[in-house]
């Protein structure tokens, strides 16, 4: 699915008891810590759940913690008051697929499951043995109906070119030799742009289709 851009990227810090108890029980006064040190300083143990720290207040607490080590009896590192909180990461909100492209590639996965399925258990199948796209006939089939989209659309663009540098002439009169081929050509790729997307239709036409129910036939004569 499609995503928008991140509109906050903090990455924020939802704290644990440990880190809870040290703020409460070692850090005093709260005018100079920032502010999401302050706010957990105040907050009581029910609203201390929903209080969460930047990581500038993770690095004021890192260096709080350097100068408290110097004085202190008891040792205390960042990594052992850290051990366990949540680390909240930026997301991007996602953006809903359009339904109609949602049931449309739903249809097509279907439509491919079913036949890679089908050419999967085609062997233990007696009545599927021998599917007709399987067969010679049918591949030749296929790419003669290709081809014959690929010459319509080389003759549709030829066409349109010889209006453009012949046509337009026999119109209107003579014409400069240069202004004729600019005609032709903007005319062959005004057709172009047109037919290129009915070749490529024609082209994909029969990729999703399911191939043609066999009837099932006796294994013995009556």
């Amino acid at each position: 699915m499609p995503v928008e851009t991140i509109d906050d990227p903090s990455i924020y810090v939802k704290p644990n008891t440990k880190l809870i108890d040290f703020v409460w029980k070692y850090i005093s006064d709260v005018n100079d810590v920032p502010s999401g040190i302050a706010m957990l300083k105040k907050s009581n143990r029910k609203k201390s759940n929903d209080v969460l720290l930047k990581l500038s207040d993770i690095n004021w607490l890192n260096n709080y913690l350097q100068e408290y080590r110097k004085t202190a009896t008891e040792k205390v590192y960042l990594h052992e008051i850290l051990e366990g909180v949540d680390v909240i990461l930026p997301t991007p909100k996602i953006t809903p697929r359009n339904p109609e492209l949602e049931a449309r590639i739903q249809k097509l996965t279907a439509q491919q499951n079913a036949k890679e399925y089908k050419a999967m258990t085609k062997s233990v199948d007696p009545i599927r043995k021998y599917l007709p796209e399987e067969t010679l006939a049918y591949q030749l089939k296929q790419i003669n109906r290709q081809l014959i989209a690929v010459v319509q659309f080389v003759f549709s663009v030829l066409a349109a070119f010889a209006f453009g540098f012949i046509g337009v002439e026999l119109i209107v009169g003579n014409l400069d030799f240069g202004f004729k081929l600019l005609l032709g050509i903007i005319c062959a790729l005004v057709i172009a742009l047109a037919e290129i997307y009915f070749l490529a239709i024609k082209l994909n036409e029969g990729c999703y289709e399911d191939s043609p129910k066999l009837r099932p036939t006796k294994l013995h004569e009556e």
